[in-house]
């Protein structure tokens, strides 16, 4: 059942973030922050924002970087074909077939040419796999109070993956921001 006191603020849509409320104990959501991809009638996609991977680019792209003067970042965007890889960059960066998801983050395909500005070079970030859900099922799963829905914001895709569900939650004008900082385990206490 939702909370009754943390309701989300609109419908999932491309670009909007989906964050796990605490009673979401599937360890594949726990405390993630997705941010959505694509919306529609068919299901939802997209990925997990704060879930680093220590897997190397040269170990999934070998030799895309060389020459590049670029670091992405690695991260796990969701248990769906792990072995896809979705790119996102700010969309300050100019790169050949860019896709926008908000106004500030952009879908980028590895195979064009890429010229990053200096300031994103750190910034473009890879993800392997996706969460994705069926017809109706995200639905479902807000209805049973599995997830929040709120606006992304442009540092949410470079900020520290380690502080993103409390920064997210904290900077709610709703109930949702006094969970933020709720600790992991509060049985433990």
């Amino acid at each position: 059942m939702a909370d009754p006191m943390v309701t989300p603020i609109s419908a999932p849509q491309r670009g909007c973030l989906l964050v796990a409320t605490p009673q979401l104990e599937d360890p594949n959501f726990r405390r993630s922050v997705v941010l959505v991809l694509d919306h529609g009638e068919e299901g939802s996609l997209g990925v997990i924002l704060n879930r680093p991977s220590d897997v190397s680019t040269e170990q999934v792209l070998p030799g895309w970087v060389e020459g590049r003067a670029i670091t992405p970042r690695f991260f796990l965007g969701g248990p769906v074909q792990t072995n896809a890889l979705v790119a996102l960059v700010p969309t300050s960066a100019t790169w050949k077939g860019l896709t926008a998801v908000t106004e500030q983050i952009a879908l980028l395909d590895i195979e064009e040419e890429l010229d990053v500005a200096q300031e994103d070079r750190d910034n473009v970030c890879l993800y392997l796999g996706y969460s994705g859900w069926s017809r109706g099922q995200l639905q479902v799963e807000l209805e049973e109070g599995a997830w929040w829905v709120f606006d992304s914001e442009p540092d949410d895709l470079i900020s520290d993956p380690f502080h993103c569900w409390s920064r997210v939650l904290s900077r709610q004008n709703s109930p949702a921001r006094l969970i933020a900082f709720h600790p992991d385990h509060s049985y433990l206490n």
